[in-house]
């Protein structure tokens, strides 16, 4: 990535925290759109716009081309459940694991979609299994409005 489009990103990202939506869209436009952290940054945008089809879509077709990036199964997931269900973005995230089965965020969100669905044996194995590979997990578990209904168990 050259200089110019490292400062357009870093602008792109000051837009998105000051809450500046537009002029975010309008600098990520002037981007080279093949970067990946573009497409990240797209994905963010969307989710921050409730514009879930678009993500989805965008977060599909990225999972498609580079399956090797977990990002984009966890951001088409998320998409997903908000468009359809919770069931329809668990099949995403059983998919992707096969190719990332130590991939501890995708391990956490079928966690979090089994405890929402009210497995809770099923989301405590997950759990374990995603705070054994990240320990972070467990702090984002503590916050995680998801896992309520498997610590109110």
């Amino acid at each position: 990535m050259d200089e110019q489009a490292a400062r357009k990103i870093l602008a792109v990202q000051g837009y998105i925290e000051l809450g500046l939506l537009v002029d975010a869209r309008e600098e990520l436009d002037s981007i080279d759109q093949n970067l990946d952290v573009v497409g990240m940054l797209r994905c963010d945008l969307f989710s921050r716009q409730s514009m879930w089809q678009e993500m989805r879509e965008l977060a599909e077709r990225l999972a498609r081309s580079s399956p090797t990036d977990p990002q984009w199964w966890i951001s088409w997931a998320y998409a997903v459940r908000r468009l359809e269900s919770v069931d329809a973005a668990r099949e995403i995230l059983v998919e992707a694991r096969k190719s990332h089965p130590k991939q501890a965020i995708i391990i956490y969100n079928l966690a979090c979609y089994a405890s929402v669905s009210g497995k809770f044996d099923e989301a405590r194995e997950l759990l374990k299994q995603a705070t054994d590979l990240d320990a972070v997990c467990k702090e984002m578990a503590i916050k995680d409005d998801d896992l309520k209904p498997l610590f109110q168990s």
